[in-house]
């Protein structure tokens, strides 16, 4: 080497490197290699980034108002909305991300090409939820197994509207978590004696799903159903004006600890009961590295809830002005499993059974279980996380025995 001539060092990223750094999938970076002219250097197969020449790369498209999330945006901050519901305990994780910061420290860590706000929308059930993805309003959503199908039959109908599944949340073998309620003297001597009586639950949801189920093996009516939200219908409970209510947790748990009912079913009713995060699939792509920030978020949450049972139990108490007590006996029922399971998605493939989306007769391809599962920003937010590869795709088979996310 010519001792006169300057040394250049190299600074070298792979791609998994720039991946990682950039907070996108591998598929944005070959488009923007591509159509973008990220640079980049290949050798025989393998393809390089140079750290200094990767990082002017970026301010540039920032600088000239080509942000690399792919989108126009206005001169504001962006802002993203999470809906969530603080009344359904399977996804209290969005109580811990919102009462640690989470999401917003893993925004932080993100190439500043602009600041993000984070709104929070607290949604009475999956529903409305489900309308605010529609319409654009929510980014986000925490919702139920029932909602999560629901919003795959939206799909198919509505042109814009495209949702992808991209984790499960809190899940419970054979239905555990929602029960059916009664008032506490209510006297019932088979299961038959619910045909006679006026019963409340949450319509479209998870809870009315079962109950709907529930009331067909009985040969009962829908006409005995009336629609109330959960708080309403512990009170209906509480004061004996409905004969009975199909309800998730909490609900059943704070019946329970004041005395004010008694609990039906439970060992469960049914179908696995699971909660997910939904988005729609077109901001998801514009947004890639706000979605991977989400899903560390919640990975997370769900590593606190494990391992930190008691200041998850005070924390959500406060949050959703419950018992500790309550809190803390819900929290350790649950499986908190970012996990996506052949098992999963053929409990969800169930829900579209009886159900008028899709028509029946339509190919096999058509007949998906809820929206489709977009494995690779989960991958993403594990492997940013060091956490085990469990690959883009569903995990084969049944439930391990240690939860793996």
């Amino acid at each position: 080497m010519d001792k006169g001539q300057p040394h250049t060092v190299f600074s070298l990223l792979t791609l998994g490197q720039a991946v990682e750094l950039l907070g996108v999938s591998r598929a944005t970076i070959d488009r923007w290699r591509q159509h973008k002219g990220l640079p980049s250097i290949k050798i025989g197969r393998d393809v390089y980034f140079d750290r200094d020449e990767l990082q002017l790369w970026v301010r540039e498209q920032s600088s000239a108002g080509r942000p690399v999330r792919d989108v126009q945006v206005s001169s504001g901050p962006l802002s993203m909305t999470i809906g969530y519901q603080s009344g359904t305990a399977h996804m209290w994780s969005s109580l811990i991300i919102k009462g640690l910061r989470l999401l917003e420290e893993e925004l932080s860590l993100l190439p500043p090409f602009r600041p993000v706000e984070v709104r929070w929308r607290d949604a009475a059930n999956g529903l409305e939820l489900v309308e605010g993805l529609i319409a654009g309003e929510v980014q986000i959503a925490a919702l139920g197994d029932y909602p999560i199908a629901m919003s795959a039959a939206f799909g198919r109908v509505l042109p814009k509207f495209s949702p992808v599944l991209l984790a499960f949340d809190g899940k419970a073998e054979r239905g555990r978590g929602i029960s059916v309620a009664v008032p506490r003297q209510a006297r019932l001597r088979d299961l038959s004696d619910l045909a006679g009586r006026t019963i409340a639950t949450v319509p479209h949801s998870s809870a009315g799903h079962r109950l709907t189920g529930l009331l067909t093996s009985l040969g009962t009516p829908a006409r005995q159903v009336i629609h109330q939200e959960m708080p309403e219908s512990l009170r209906s409970i509480a004061s004996e004006r409905v004969g009975a209510s199909v309800m998730w947790e909490p609900y059943p748990s704070l019946l329970d600890y004041y005395g004010q009912g008694r609990l039906l079913f439970s060992e469960g009713l049914g179908d696995d009961y699971l909660t997910g995060l939904a988005a729609d699939q077109a901001w998801v792509r514009a947004h890639e590295d706000l979605t991977v920030a989400y899903l560390k978020a919640h990975l997370r949450a769900h590593a606190f809830l494990r391992s930190e049972p008691l200041k998850a139990a005070k924390l959500v108490a406060r949050a959703a002005d419950i018992p500790v007590k309550v809190a803390g006996q819900v929290l350790s029922r649950v499986r908190w499993d970012a996990a996506v399971y052949t098992r999963d998605l053929e409990t969800l493939q169930g829900f579209l059974d009886g159900t008028p989306f899709p028509a029946p007769g339509l190919p096999l391809d058509l007949l998906q279980p809820g929206p489709a599962y977009r494995g690779e920003y989960l991958q993403a937010a594990a492997r940013q996380l060091r956490l085990p590869a469990i690959g883009d795709g569903p995990v084969l088979g049944d439930w391990s025995k240690r939860v793996l996310l």
